[in-house]
């Protein structure tokens, strides 16, 4: 199941990638981690022989997203305790006209072409998604 898509961008002419954002109740309902999925445009996900998209982590919590969980339930308390996958971004890095995001065709991992996402909601670190560079 894929639901609470929260944050897009595109990593080849037929690639997009998507961060979930599921909330404690939905991620107890569906007993899973916020993930980040890679889906092909040209694959129809609802034919009977669909393979499944990519997915390409599965967050759980943090320290910093840990240790702010422990007042759950408690009057008052709002805050879910949890991370987010948010914040996905490729590009080149180009600041020129020429370089605003939907300009180009991504060529990732080419050209300078690079793809980070942010843990958010705990130690709000920004992670570089690199290749597997396998021999």
């Amino acid at each position: 199941m894929h639901a609470a898509f929260d944050n897009v961008a595109f990593l080849s002419a037929d690639k997009v990638s998507f961060g979930e954002d599921r909330g404690d109740g939905f991620h107890t309902a569906a007993n899973a981690l916020d993930s980040g999925w890679v889906f092909d445009v040209r694959e129809d996900y609802g034919a009977r022989d669909a393979r499944p998209p990519v997915r390409w982590l599965a967050e759980g919590r943090d320290p910093s997203a840990t240790i702010d969980s422990g007042p759950a339930g408690q009057p008052g308390f709002t805050n879910e305790g949890d991370n987010e996958i948010t914040g996905i971004h490729v590009s080149d890095g180009d600041p020129t006209a020429a370089g605003i995001l939907g300009a180009q065709i991504p060529a990732l991992f080419h050209h300078g072409w690079r793809w980070f996402w942010t843990q958010q909601h705990g130690d709000n670190i920004t992670w570089e998604v690199l290749p597997n560079r396998r021999r």
